[in-house]
């Protein structure tokens, strides 16, 4: 018994067309190479230590804040060797206007030799930081990494 099939160059094309994007896909097709807003960097803006207080080294980045799209602060970096309270000539840094939260924040902060301490960043955006142990971990070294707000 033979078999004939009619093969013509049209399906032929067809054929090898078909057999090309099932085994490649098509999205190399689809794809754009354009950064979209999900992947693009952050605006970080370094922050103004003050006070006695400079960057708390140990390869850590220099004290800064972004605000991403949803409103929300972001710190990150670290500082040591200034003086701990909550008197004006304490403060660490004070953050911008469009920065600062609605009221008096006290966040978490890794210190010195993984000790707890926190930071309190008031309404006027000014940033203070203290601990349990007479302040001695957090002047040694607070970390900002991690720590976020909402801004109104």
């Amino acid at each position: 018994m033979k078999l004939k099939l009619g093969w013509g160059p049209s399906a032929f094309a067809v054929s090898v067309t078909a057999l090309i994007l099932s085994l490649g896909g098509t999205s190399y097709a689809l794809t754009t190479s354009a950064p979209s807003a999900a992947t693009a960097k952050p605006a970080w803006h370094n922050l103004k230590l003050t006070n006695g207080w400079h960057n708390g080294g140990f390869g850590s980045y220099a004290a800064g804040v972004y605000k991403d799209a949803n409103g929300i602060v972001h710190l990150r970096g670290s500082a040591a060797g200034g003086h701990a309270g909550v008197s004006a000539s304490d403060a660490v840094f004070t953050l911008p206007r469009s920065d600062r939260p609605s009221h008096t924040l006290w966040l978490p902060v890794y210190a010195l030799n993984g000790a707890a301490g926190g930071l309190e960043i008031q309404h006027n955006g000014r940033a203070f930081l203290f601990d349990t142990d007479s302040d001695n971990n957090v002047v040694g070294y607070s970390s900002f990494d991690g720590i976020s707000f909402p801004a109104p």
